[in-house]
């Protein structure tokens, strides 16, 4: 007979099994750098936007008709493209498309260059105007893709310690490898 205790952590060895095989899997991922990640999860970001637009029932329309003296009201959901509303969704094909030519502009493993910050730069500056503009009806949807790719844009300013800062240390510990003076006297 197997006692309380040893029945409520059983699910749990199991489920902690199952979290050690996920190690492995984090291993087999491609190691990309950090702004071409912010990038791509905007771009992610981006296409789940348009995918609402185009997928979930925005449209709501008001049918009202007058039978025997009253007044029936029906309210019809309809998404963007079954309502015939083609502008918005062509207008918002501009945050997909500039988030996903971040992804072309951006090395997978290294900062971009500095044509790539200033597209970078711009293509950010785009999607906010794109929200503001845009907030009262489809500009909510593309926030989290804006803030993903500001963070693809300000990770591109800073840079990442490596081996330029140790060898900068190692010149300042007074080994003599630091800037001569001009004036010996």
């Amino acid at each position: 007979m197997k006692s309380k205790v040893g029945v409520a952590i059983a699910p749990l060895r199991s489920g902690l099994r199952w979290l050690g095989q996920i190690q492995p899997l984090a291993m087999s991922l491609p190691r990309w750098n950090r702004i071409y990640f912010f990038a791509f999860l905007a771009t992610v970001f981006a296409a789940l936007g348009y995918l609402v637009l185009l997928f979930v029932p925005l449209v709501e329309v008001e049918y009202v008709t007058n039978v025997d003296g009253l007044l029936m009201e029906e309210v019809t959901r309809r998404t963007l493209p079954a309502d015939g509303e083609v502008l918005p969704l062509l207008v918002s094909l501009l945050p997909v498309v500039l988030t996903g030519g971040m992804l072309l502009v951006i090395p997978r493993d290294g900062a971009p260059d500095r044509s790539g910050k200033i597209i970078l730069w711009l293509s950010t500056f785009l999607i906010y105007v794109f929200v503001v503009i845009l907030i009262l009806s489809i500009g909510m949807l593309f926030v989290p893709a804006a803030i993903l790719i500001t963070a693809a844009a300000v990770g591109s300013q800073v840079r990442r310690r490596g081996a330029r800062s140790q060898l900068a240390q190692e010149s300042k510990s007074g080994s003599g490898g630091g800037k001569r003076r001009r004036n010996n006297g």
